[in-house]
């Protein structure tokens, strides 16, 4: 009866010894995954960031198109009006509109000229 319960003694610590490496080797994927996760997660903050930026950049860059467009239309206005007529009149083809540039500040309503 003794060897007996000695065998059963060793197989159940056998079992024991394989239980626990898994168990370890499941810690260490968890670890992993965990890790990888907070990389991830570091990377996705980083590429927001660089998302952001560049939206505030379109939004300046629209904004100073727009100007450029009110300039120039200015600029033609004021050929008109000096010269009477210019020799560059407006043709039907050109379209006139306004346009809100949404963005951390309020702009102003600006007008463009589209050709």
């Amino acid at each position: 009866r003794s060897d007996k319960l000695e065998k059963e003694v060793a197989t159940l610590r056998e079992k024991i010894h394989h239980l626990d490496d898994m168990l370890k080797s499941q810690q260490r994927k968890v670890r992993q995954m965990i890790e990888q996760l907070q990389n991830s997660k570091t990377v996705i903050q980083a590429k927001d960031a660089e998302i952001q930026e560049l939206k505030e950049r379109v939004s300046y860059l629209e904004a100073e198109n727009l100007e450029m467009h009110d300039r120039i239309e200015h600029l033609i206005e004021q050929q008109v009006s000096r010269g009477g007529h210019s020799s560059r009149a407006r043709s039907k083809s050109e379209h006139v509109s306004s346009k809100r540039v949404a963005g951390p500040k309020p702009l102003p309503l600006i007008r463009v000229v589209e050709t």
